[in-house]
């Protein structure tokens, strides 16, 4: 223990766990040599049915472990998680990681450094191929104007092109505990996706910003419960659901009401040029689940404009300047169109 530790914050480190217990060793051993003299882990696991939690349970007394009865998604066993932390920060991970030794101490300074940075995320580079960026989140996540989330680097090698660091959107590694609780956390009814994008927006609404820490590096085997099997590319239907579906809520949750009007008017236009694009290319089960995010708002509008008076009460910056921090248009049309054309 480094003679400075006293002076070191507490992190909260919460792993989420869901029949992954075959990526459980890597990921806990790596963090247990995490070169940081004041953390704890606390593994969620969301109702594993293969052994998991007896695992960690007889191998890493040091772990405490909140153990859900049923699976209640990302978002939910994120929040688990939080309110069972004691820490000032809690990072957050999934099961598939391995984290680099200095990986903590890197994000720990940049946020104790930085007052109005309340929330960072890692250098995420792939587990198989180390000198390649990951899938995932790779090296910094935002949004454009209509809420397409843009990860930057995704397979590139990295060659330190990315190796400063910058003001993000997108954030899931760590987090101030209190902030976080403030905000209203993860909303849990995302179940999956775009949690990340909405709690990053309330930071910048309520006058904070995050960063992205290229220093700290996890390794991230990407996509390999969520993808479909057949294409890869591309996520299975229901995480492709709750993704187009999940979009569609922050929009009406984090904009002031001009720019959410215009914002989903475009947003719908363009989800429906998608819908005939699936049809077309005979995909007809991802057409249908975006006509299922679709009307998901329509039937839920009171459900939404309620989190939406609850998020809109923390605004201190305009959509003008929150803009700022924001990418040009990479949505579907985009996608679609070099399709047709490539």
């Amino acid at each position: 223990m480094q003679s400075n530790s006293l002076n070191l914050p507490l992190v909260s480190i919460i792993v989420l766990n869901y029949n992954g217990k075959r990526h459980l060793k890597t990921c806990l051993d790596s963090l247990l040599r995490t070169d940081y003299p004041n953390f704890e882990i606390i593994l969620v696991d969301n109702g594993s049915s293969d052994g998991s939690v007896e695992f960690v349970a007889e191998n890493y007394p040091r772990v405490k472990i909140v153990r859900l009865k049923r699976n209640i998604y990302a978002a939910g066993g994120y929040m688990a998680g939080v309110l069972a932390a004691r820490g000032k920060y809690v990072a957050i991970l999934n099961n598939d990681v391995e984290v680099d030794e200095k990986w903590l101490r890197f994000l720990v300074e940049a946020l104790e450094n930085m007052p109005w940075v309340v929330a960072a995320d890692a250098k995420y580079k792939d587990f198989y191929q180390r000198n390649r960026f990951d899938s995932s989140a790779a090296a910094g996540r935002w949004v454009d104007y209509l809420g397409n989330n843009y990860t930057r680097g995704i397979g590139e090698l990295d060659l330190g092109q990315y190796d400063k660091p910058v003001y993000i959107m997108g954030v899931l590694t760590i987090f101030k505990r209190d902030i976080l609780l403030k905000l209203g956390g993860f909303d849990i009814s995302y179940m999956f996706g775009y949690e990340d994008i909405d709690i990053g927006w309330r930071i910048y609404l309520a006058g904070y910003k995050i960063l992205y820490v290229p220093q700290a590096v996890i390794y991230h085997k990407s996509g390999a419960s969520t993808k479909d099997r057949q294409n890869m590319q591309r996520p299975r239907p229901e995480f492709f659901y709750l993704n187009k579906r999940n979009r569609l809520i922050t929009l009406m949750k984090n904009y002031s009401i001009h720019n959410m009007l215009s914002a989903i008017t475009i947003t719908l236009l363009e989800y429906y040029l998608s819908l005939w694009y699936f049809f077309l290319s005979r995909n007809k089960i991802y057409g249908l689940q975006l006509a299922r995010a679709m009307l998901y708002p329509f039937r839920n509008l009171r459900k939404i404009m309620k989190k939406r008076a609850l998020t809109q009460q923390f605004r201190s910056r305009s959509d003008k300047d929150i803009m700022k921090y924001m990418v040009p248009y990479s949505g579907d049309i985009i996608r679609v169109l070099r399709n047709i054309f490539s």
